[in-house]
């Protein structure tokens, strides 16, 4: 069996791309059968992650360390350029979890409009993790688990789009909602792999994003008329790395 590597990092309630994309990793609590799968699990975010044991050199900017089989549910928080809204992609080197959806709810009093993802767009499994090595076989080399090893959320600017209940197009001079004054600011907490993993460093080894079990999550549906170019035009741009924590 290969050994697990110990963590070290600062770990955070919030990834960040910039001040206008965030995005959390936690537990689905939502879905029954997440919950299930979820009894005893743990999920950690840590920004500047290194292995020192294993590769003391690499430094992993965003690293996601999750219990083995958990369910994991995604928050995006971004703060879009125009008035409508975003459209956002959650994608790993071979495929995607989430191509194009969208959030065109009306923002908070910081500009943030929110999204939680808990299930892949096109298949409703969900969104879980497994050790890469548990993975290795016939049908799964390791050039191609590697693409399973990080994921990039991207995310760009909405122009314009239908809303198909009320048959109202929205753009920038026809909003969906007035604008919501501005007032404080968001507040993000910090601290280390020690403290996450009670005084003691988390062991942890590579995973891979798996789609398994059931998810009942549902999208809204807009038709979008005109977006901005997500491989060209993005505004935010962020790639986690997930391991597996050791249960010792």
């Amino acid at each position: 069996m290969t050994a697990s590597h110990a963590l070290e990092g600062q770990s955070t309630d919030w990834l960040r791309d910039s001040e206008d994309l965030l995005v959390r990793f936690g537990l689905n609590d939502e879905d029954a059968d997440a919950r299930h799968r979820n009894r005893g699990a743990q999920a950690h975010m840590f920004t500047d992650a290194r292995l020192p044991q294993l590769a003391p050199d690499r430094v992993f900017p965003n690293l996601v360390a999750v219990s083995r089989g958990a369910a994991l549910s995604i928050q995006i928080r971004a703060r879009s350029p125009g008035p409508l809204g975003f459209g956002f992609r959650i994608a790993t080197g071979a495929e995607p979890v989430v191509d194009r959806l969208y959030a065109v709810q009306r923002d908070d009093p910081l500009g943030f409009r929110s999204v939680t993802v808990r299930r892949f767009q096109h298949e409703a499994n969900l969104i879980t993790v497994d050790l890469m090595r548990a993975r290795l076989g016939h049908s799964h080399r390791l050039a191609a688990l590697q693409q399973l090893w990080t994921c990039d959320i991207i995310t760009w600017d909405v122009h314009q789009f239908l809303d198909p209940i009320t048959a109202q197009v929205y753009t920038r001079n026809n909003r969906r909602f007035p604008p919501t004054p501005p007032a404080g600011r968001l507040d993000t907490r910090r601290g280390t792999a020690l403290e996450a993993g009670g005084g003691a460093a988390l062991q942890v080894n590579a995973g891979v994003v798996w789609a398994d079990g059931s998810a009942e999550q549902t999208f809204e549906r807009i038709q979008v008329q005109d977006e901005g170019d997500p491989d060209r035009d993005f505004f935010g741009r962020l790639r986690v790395h997930f391991f597996v924590v050791d249960p010792d």
